[in-house]
């Protein structure tokens, strides 16, 4: 995909018109339609404004094999990377929470066995705690990630 068919994608993508696009980068709405129609190039500090306004690399930008920052093989990598991690905490949580429904299942079947209020009380306490753990432990491997 070629620079000016990339400028207007994004842009249509963030819903800004021409002249959107122009004010924020403090040129012309004129030189953002001769971008678009590949009649001129943005110089290097538009290409550099372009990228941080639509969050994409310059390389996407301005590499024509790429059809998206994923393209790029460091950013593929990164992904990759990421994607690993997320599925060992799924696997983590699926494991917590397994423990958590065993634990949960233990402190009833004892409760139930012995007939004590009390004791009953104690397993839904234990597995509300042991779900509150659950969630907090996901909230923050979940910012670990991002």
């Amino acid at each position: 995909m070629k620079l000016s068919d990339k400028i207007t994608k994004l842009r249509k993508v963030n819903g800004w018109s021409q002249e959107d696009l122009a004010e924020k980068l403090n040129v012309s709405r004129q030189a953002i339609s001769r971008w678009e129609n590949g009649t001129a190039l943005p110089d290097a500090n538009n290409i550099l404004q372009l990228s941080k306004l639509f969050n994409v690399t310059t390389d996407y930008l301005l590499n024509e094999d790429y059809s998206s920052d994923n393209d790029i093989p460091c950013v593929k990598e990164v992904h990759n990377k990421l994607d690993y991690q997320k599925l060992i905490y799924k696997k983590r949580f699926l494991i917590a929470s397994l423990l958590w429904l065993l634990s949960a299942v233990v402190w009833l079947i004892q409760a139930i066995n012995w007939l004590d209020v009390f004791y009953c009380v104690l397993a839904v306490v234990n597995a509300i705690i042991s779900l509150v753990n659950i969630i907090l432990y996901e909230k923050s491997k979940k910012k670990e990630i991002s």
